[in-house]
């Protein structure tokens, strides 16, 4: 037991000289510290290694305490008199939690702004304080520097004073007299002369126990850097990304699957407060259990109740990652189906959607964090803040309007451009890939599928876009031979649009094939052979061409304002600005095959 002491103290010392490093670099400011952070981790020499060994010995110190904990527990030390011996441990580990939680937001990237979001509003919910003790962690009425100040203020100051005052303070059972009353008071005065000689022999395994946890400790910190290639950092804290897929670190993560069973905001204040706060309450009243009970009772009760909650938390937290894994396109698949045709879903359907929904988002948030690195790599940390970064990037914010302005109608690859499968089917074409040679050898061999016009109509429920399938199925011969040829000449034509100033013979063989066919509805440069009109197809999908088809999609050069094929779509020439449609027609043209 002295060693596991011994070897906490040794880690809350390497957390407080790896802090300390950390803060000649840190900047506790929403502008500035997910930049000191990324700097630390990619630019400083070794930071990532001073960074690691202050995360990870922050997840050993709270395994040691629970296991310090534990062996209090099966050793009976939570009896009097050793019962301050008991709850110093306790209250050490809630600080040790503590300082876990409040060290989340310091990056302030996506993962730490949204836990901590998700934490202070279920603190706000709890009976008489909660507000209070919300406003007074948040420092306002929303997230900013206060927040960022007032936490880093208890993770460097408040909460490692007070867990290094009561670990360096652990009372000793061997100095309390009474340690076993059985004993006479000459053994007791024995033990106390041979101290020294027991402490010279318990240097050594201290020394090599140290040494183990900081070998395994640093293993873990170089694989997870190095193999894994981690930098324990999420893309720049965005408050307008509710699509988030916040989740809890390792130790709470059974909390938040508890959780799932109180629905409804006073029964998750029960779930969330009132049954931990009974659990823990709980544990601290362990000594005075043998005031009703037997000792025998007492321990037994004692060892009892630590053991369902041990295994209670275990369970929660499989259970966790278990619903949380992807459920498969077959399963997707079915469910989609019973959706498509009407029938209601189960609750295990509903369980397999949020499944794929939260590995998309899961998906897309990594992607995001991965950009911001790049992005801050190559360009630097912009002056307005490192969110900047992501919101001038079309790759990352084109999605994200995509998702809130188009998924309504369309789709990207089968969703919203976030990963999310919206629940209202969609109702016009999808857009992954839009204007590459596949996507449009995929329209001319078939116009009517759903990734095209199929799911287009009129408000009479009409098909809206039937001529062109009209047209191909006329010029479409019967034999075997012919078709392939047909269908060799849509892939010539598919290459003539993507790359219009090539020379390449598929390329002439392209053209020819459009002039002779094609053009008899769409034109070329504003040129056309017949009177039938359809879009210009000259600069066919680049970004200037998508820009316009957002701004005004009735325009002459798109799918006019009247006519039988007229446009469906609505203007987004007043409701996104310039800059918008261009990062959505960037990522687009940019992100297709």
């Amino acid at each position: 037991m002295l060693i596991l002491r011994r070897v906490i103290v040794g880690l809350l010392v390497v957390q407080a000289f790896t802090g300390l490093l950390l803060m000649t670099v840190y900047s506790p400011s929403t502008t500035a510290a997910w930049g000191s952070v990324w700097y630390i981790q990619t630019q400083v020499p070794c930071g990532w290694i001073i960074r690691g060994l202050h995360h990870f010995a922050s997840d050993a110190l709270i395994l040691l305490l629970l296991l310090y904990a534990t062996q209090l527990l099966v050793t009976k030390l939570y009896r009097s008199p050793h019962r301050f011996i008991w709850w110093t441990a306790l209250v050490s580990l809630v600080l040790a939690l503590a300082l876990s939680l409040s060290g989340h937001l310091l990056p302030w990237d996506q993962e730490g702004y949204w836990g901590t979001k998700v934490r202070t509003n279920i603190l706000a919910r709890t009976p008489l304080l909660g507000e209070l003790m919300a406003k007074l962690l948040i420092g306002g009425a929303d997230f900013g520097n206060l927040t960022l100040t007032r936490l880093y203020t208890l993770h460097i100051a408040i909460l490692p004073l007070a867990l290094g005052w009561l670990i360096f303070r652990y009372p000793n059972p061997k100095r309390q007299r009474g340690v076993n009353p059985s004993l006479p008071r000459q053994a007791d005065e024995e033990a106390v002369q041979r101290r020294p000689q027991e402490a010279a022999l318990l240097h050594l395994p201290t020394a090599v126990a140290f040494a183990a946890a900081m070998i395994v400790i640093l293993a873990t910190t170089w694989y997870v850097h190095a193999v894994l290639g981690s930098v324990f950092l999420d893309a720049p804290a965005d408050p307008t990304a509710t699509d988030y897929p916040a989740r809890p670190e390792w130790h709470t993560l059974f909390l938040y699957q508890g959780l799932k069973a109180f629905e409804g905001p006073i029964l998750e204040v029960v779930g969330a407060i009132v049954i931990p706060s009974a659990i823990v309450m709980a544990f601290f009243l362990f000594p005075f259990a043998e005031r009703i009970f037997s000792q025998r009772a007492a321990h037994r009760l004692a060892i009892g109740l630590t053991t369902v909650v041990v295994l209670s938390a275990l369970g929660l937290t499989f259970a966790a990652k278990w619903d949380d894994r992807d459920p498969g396109d077959g399963k997707l698949n079915t469910v989609r189906e019973k959706q498509r045709i009407g029938t209601a879903l189960t609750k295990a359907d509903e369980a397999v959607l949020r499944a794929r929904q939260f590995n998309r988002q899961r998906d897309q948030a990594a992607r995001d964090a991965k950009r911001a690195l790049e992005l801050a790599a190559s360009n630097g940390i912009p002056p307005e803040g490192p969110s900047a970064l992501l919101a001038r990037d079309p790759l990352t914010a084109g999605p994200r309007l995509f998702a809130t302005h188009c998924a309504t109608c369309h789709r990207y690859d089968g969703h919203d451009g976030r990963g999310n499968v919206p629940l209202d089917p969609a109702t016009s074409s999808d857009l992954a890939g839009f204007a590459s040679r596949k996507w449009i050898r995929g329209l001319l061999a078939n116009p009517m599928d759903d990734r095209y016009f199929g799911r287009m109509h009129t408000p009479d429920g009409e098909p809206a876009h039937t001529r062109m399938s009209r047209f191909i199925s006329e010029i479409m011969p019967e034999g075997e031979e012919a078709r392939r040829s047909l269908l060799a000449d849509f892939d010539a034509v598919a290459a003539y649009l993507v790359a219009p100033s090539a020379t390449s013979a598929r390329w002439q063989q392209g053209r020819d094939v459009f002039q002779q066919i094609c053009n008899e509805c769409h034109s070329y440069g504003g040129e056309r052979k017949g009177t039938t009109r359809a879009p210009e197809m000259l600069g066919y999908g680049s970004v200037e061409w998508i820009e316009l088809m957002i701004a005004e999609p009735d325009h002459e050069s798109c799918y006019r304002a009247v006519g039988r094929e007229r446009a469906r779509m609505p203007r987004f020439e007043d409701k996104l600005t310039e800059r918008e449609r261009n990062m959505i027609a960037v990522w687009l043209h940019d992100s297709r095959e």
